[in-house]
């Protein structure tokens, strides 16, 4: 294999109708599996919906131990593509919101959410940033906001991961400021950038009619912050990207050369000295 192929769709969702929203991931994955590619993001709580309401999120959520997920898995068994899919997780009286990561009908882990702002801060936040497998290659999971600090793709690119990927859900007032950043990218390229891994980010497409809009920014960037494939703006689609091996960030450093990510060790310990100051 000379090539890891990654995939991310953007498209309108329907919030709280899971059966349609399960039809639609499906349709995904199986044009994915079509075009050979090894992984598949769809975009953040995808399954369920971004509630406004902490109850709606409980309604429409799933316990990873339930038989109700044990059923969802079956929908999956017949794919090859290794799934990333955005839903509501309900543990005990906590609620997460998590990316499953699925192969073959089989869980393979998830990741929740590290970061939060109202009114979504029902949700209990994520502390544990897995990465995962996929034909020899590592990955990472982030979820939309956890893009905006560096944290989380700094943490797993110390776990060797090479590819990140970010489910997005950007539905926002259709004169908020929060456009003009997510039109720049800049978060995306700087994560790239910073961790030395290719960045895939998901996102929704809400209609231009309502209060609220998402032109959708699902977007690959390599691991030097270019863009190389971004979607068009407010259409549903499955953009796609074979990333050749060799561009890959490798485990192996030369003796001496620092990489972006790592940087000096010296100063690295001055960092956390001046990060601990501040909060003090």
């Amino acid at each position: 294999m000379k090539f890891f192929t990654v995939s991310a769709y953007q498209g309108p969702h329907h919030p709280g109708d899971i059966a349609h929203n399960l039809n639609q991931t499906l349709e995904q994955l199986s044009l994915a599996q079509s075009r050979g590619v090894d992984v598949l993001c769809m975009p953040e709580s995808f399954l369920h919906g971004y509630f406004e309401s902490e109850s709606d999120a409980r309604k429409y959520s799933l316990d990873l131990e339930s038989i109700e997920y044990a059923k969802l898995l079956e929908n999956f068994k017949e794919f090859d593509t290794t799934l990333l899919l955005g839903i509501n997780e309900r543990k005990g009286d906590a609620i997460f919101n998590t990316v499953v990561v699925i192969e073959k009908g089989q869980h393979l882990g998830q990741y929740r959410k590290a970061y939060t702002y109202p009114p979504y801060d029902y949700f209990s936040l994520g502390r544990e940033f897995p990465v995962f497998e996929k034909n020899g290659v590592k990955f990472g999971v982030m979820i939309c906001l956890d893009s905006c600090y560096r944290e989380p793709a700094q943490i797993m690119a110390f776990q060797g991961a090479q590819v990140l990927f970010c489910p997005m859900f950007n539905r926002v007032a259709v004169d908020a400021k929060m456009l003009h950043f997510l039109n720049r990218k800049a978060h995306f390229i700087t994560r790239a950038f910073d961790s030395e891994c290719w960045f895939v980010t998901s996102d929704i497409v809400w209609p231009e009619a309502s209060q609220q809009v998402c032109s959708g920014y699902s977007t690959i960037v390599d691991k030097n912050g270019e863009i190389v494939c971004r979607a068009e703006p407010f259409e549903a689609m499955q953009i796609q990207y074979a990333i050749p091996l060799d561009q890959l960030r490798s485990a192996v450093k030369e003796p001496g050369i620092h990489s972006r990510f790592l940087g000096n060790p010296d100063l690295h310990l001055l960092v956390v000295e001046a990060y601990q100051s501040h909060l003090k």
